[in-house]
């Protein structure tokens, strides 16, 4: 009897703490794709100055698999870079190697460092 309650219990806390976010699906902010472009392209125009907001592509590289509150993209030139959602959404944990759009803005940190600030997220 002990070792069946047991093992209910176990089961149960084990389900809790699995992701059940799909790995492919809009999160967040919801917006159109029709315009998005690659990484590179959208950081050479915010370093030429250009503030705006960006829809880009990549390939998930990496995920937060606490709360799924960033993504690593896999550009098509090979390079890597980091998505954050400023925890606003969750995003899923399973998603690595889908094709992505992120929508949102590129910020500096106070070390010159730059990241992308995502709204939201498409994953294919």
């Amino acid at each position: 009897m002990k070792i069946t309650f047991l093992a209910i219990a176990l089961l149960l806390v084990f389900n809790a703490c699995k992701d059940n976010t799909p790995a492919t699906g809009s999160f967040g902010t919801k917006f159109e794709n029709t315009n998005a472009i690659a990484f590179s392209d959208a950081l050479d125009s915010f370093k030429a100055g250009n503030d705006t907001s960006y829809s880009i592509t990549g390939t998930i590289e990496n995920s937060c698999q606490h709360k799924g509150c960033w993504l690593t993209f896999k550009a098509a030139d090979g390079s890597e870079f980091y998505i954050n959602n400023d925890e606003k959404f969750v995003m899923p944990s399973n998603a690595k190697g889908h094709k992505a759009i992120a929508n949102g803005r590129f910020i500096k940190d106070e070390k010159g460092e730059i990241s992308f600030l995502t709204t939201g997220v498409i994953i294919e």
